[in-house]
């Protein structure tokens, strides 16, 4: 059978990665959809050190935005795919810093129709997973949240609803989206198909990429950043020139989009950090930076497109 055929069930999904991300979505497939009795269903997880031992031990404790506590195990916690065996889906929910390590980990449990769904910030994850994996089907996707790894063991969401948009893999436009979308219907994750994905996940990386390098630069929480004129500026700035890509590359936005993402950015409690922020909060610490300052300064010169608040915003971080 053909991967642009497959009508198969999901029966078998790895998570790999459970931080923020890999623990929203690990949790709720674990309390929803791998529970269902009389099923061959298995949720297995991929996590390191201290964090692997406590699920393997204890399961993962999940807090929702509302302070409710929850507890999970999966079928398999371990540090080994190559222990695993071939899985129907593979949910990436790594940083980019580890992408491709991840990639070459996972390669064992792919097979021709594996699904694999790239959570990850940046606007080029399909790009850097193809240069690695030729094997499966890699759906462009994204999710809306804030949320983090308390301890060993422990995530908790502080803010957004946790909704995914996925689509079509451009090598495979025939995927059947159906038991991905009945799936995450069954797991209690809000979850959109859109056959051309990317004017979604531009729209992400518009928000993202903008609020990650202000917030990196000025150490000030997202609120932070909303509150002070001139970061605002900047904010607003970066943002044209992200707009400017994108329009390069054919997708286009309303003339709205500014304000929209700017209300959406409200919308999360003042002091919530980005993820990159947190990362150069720790000295020596890995960090995306690469998949916002480096994508849109490399893009911006392949495509002719000045980028020069982005380059001043990169300059300053670490200052």
């Amino acid at each position: 059978m053909k991967p642009t055929e497959s009508t198969k069930s999901i029966e078998k999904i790895c998570v790999a990665g459970i931080g923020g991300i890999g623990g929203y979505i690990g949790f709720h497939l674990g309390r929803n959809w791998a529970s269902a009795q009389g099923s061959n269903r298995q949720l297995s997880f991929l996590a390191r050190g201290e964090h692997l031992k406590a699920i393997q031990e204890k399961g993962l404790t999940f807090y929702s935005p509302s302070g409710e506590e929850g507890v999970v195990k999966p079928h398999r916690a371990t540090d080994d795919p190559s222990i695993l065996p071939v899985q129907d889906l593979v949910v990436l929910c790594v940083k980019g810093y580890h992408l491709q390590e991840i990639c070459h980990q996972i390669h064992p449990i792919l097979g021709d129709t594996t699904a694999i769904l790239p959570l990850l910030n940046g606007i080029d994850i399909y790009e850097r997973i193809r240069s690695v994996l030729s094997k499966g089907i890699v759906l462009p996707a994204c999710i809306y949240i804030s949320s983090t790894r308390e301890g060993p063991g422990v995530v908790r969401q502080s803010g957004g609803k946790g909704n995914i948009i996925a689509g079509a893999d451009p090598r495979y436009p025939g995927y059947d989206p159906v038991p991905l979308i009945q799936m995450m219907q069954e797991a209690g994750i809000p979850f959109e198909w859109q056959e051309n994905p990317f004017p979604a996940l531009w729209s992400k990386y518009l928000f993202i990429a903008s609020f990650a390098l202000v917030t990196g630069m000025s150490g000030k929480p997202i609120g932070g950043v909303l509150a002070n004129p001139d970061l605002k500026e900047r904010l607003r700035h970066i943002m044209e020139e992200v707009l400017a890509l994108a329009r390069a590359k054919g997708v286009e936005f309303p003339s709205t989009v500014i304000e929209e993402v700017l209300a959406r950015a409200a919308a999360f409690p003042y002091d919530t950090k980005t993820s990159y922020q947190r990362d150069l909060e720790v000295p020596g610490k890995p960090n995306e930076g690469d998949l916002f300052g480096g994508t849109i300064l490399r893009m911006g010169k392949e495509l002719g497109i000045p980028t020069p608040w982005t380059a001043d915003t990169v300059g300053r971080i670490g200052e």
